[in-house]
């Protein structure tokens, strides 16, 4: 089974970030695992990582996504509202990943396409047979969902830092035509929220409805808060969701659900050699 990786950054995160993201995967994931870099307006120097890593430019590839940002680009389409910004209301900052993952879904040539954020990193060698394991030949892809919670803190859509398209479901090509749709006619502002998160499960349920397929959800009782690192995906790989966890390099124990934070330990990247392990085994034995 033929497995492609993507990702965008722009300069300001490829600085902060994405560079120690590519670096991460070349260094552990398999030669024939190749990870597309979709550039916004910058060009890094990677002579190491050339053949391992394709660097493409994301303007030329997408001019589609030029149109969008020419027509509705603005303060309130960026989310502010009375000089505060809310990510959920920001269609055009996490634009620039929909419509990479839609070029790359019609333009690969792999089995599987996975999508993992530019502030993920790799730290272990991937399980290989899990990841092709997370998804049934007729399903359409696999994601992080969250469960539905109450209150100012509940995130009612999925972690989009880790997608898994099946490229060999007959809907997946229409799922890339309504994701980008959605964006390219502005029906986005018509949605509760226009972050990414909440514009792919729009997108996704519409398709399984339509074309009666289903997806399969990473989340089994991982709690809402940071359902990545919960799942398999955290025996090998970091999501470093918000600023907090990219000053600190990492995520934090505290993310995990007490019965993987047991099985986390085991790892030196979490357990930081012996530094968290007499808290934690005293927060699970609680």
């Amino acid at each position: 089974m033929k497995i492609q990786l993507l990702t965008t950054c722009n300069h300001a995160g490829w600085l902060k970030y994405g560079h120690r993201m590519v670096t991460s995967f070349a260094n552990w994931w398999p030669k024939d695992v190749k990870l597309d870099l979709y550039c916004e307006n910058f060009k890094p120097s990677m002579p190491d990582l050339v053949g391992h890593v394709k660097i493409l430019d994301l303007f030329k590839e997408t001019p589609q996504l030029k149109t969008f940002l020419e027509k509705y680009d603005s303060e309130k389409n960026r989310g502010y509202r009375d000089g505060q910004r809310d990510f959920r209301l920001n269609a055009i900052t996490f634009a620039f990943k929909v419509f990479a993952q839609c070029h790359a879904i019609r333009n690969t040539s792999a089995d599987r396409l996975i999508w993992i954020d530019a502030d993920t990193r790799t730290f272990d060698k991937p399980k290989i047979k899990a990841l092709e394991d997370m998804i049934k030949n007729n399903e359409l892809c696999a994601y992080i969902g969250r469960k539905p919670g109450t209150g100012k803190a509940r995130l009612p859509f999925s972690e989009t830092g880790f997608i898994q398209y099946n490229l060999k479901c007959p809907a997946i090509q229409k799922f890339a035509e309504e994701f980008e749709r959605s964006y390219v006619s502005g029906d986005i502002f018509d949605y509760e929220y226009q972050v990414d998160c909440f514009t792919f499960d729009v997108a996704r349920r519409k398709i399984e409805k339509q074309e009666n397929v289903q997806s399969h959800d990473l989340n089994v009782d991982f709690g809402k808060k940071h359902p990545f690192v919960n799942t398999v995906l955290g025996s090998f790989m970091d999501h470093l969701k918000g600023d907090e966890r990219k000053n600190m390099g990492r995520s934090k124990l505290s993310d995990f659900k007490e019965r993987i934070a047991e099985q986390r330990l085991d790892q030196d990247y979490w357990s930081m050699k012996g530094k968290y392990t007499k808290k934690v085994q005293l927060r699970t034995k609680k």
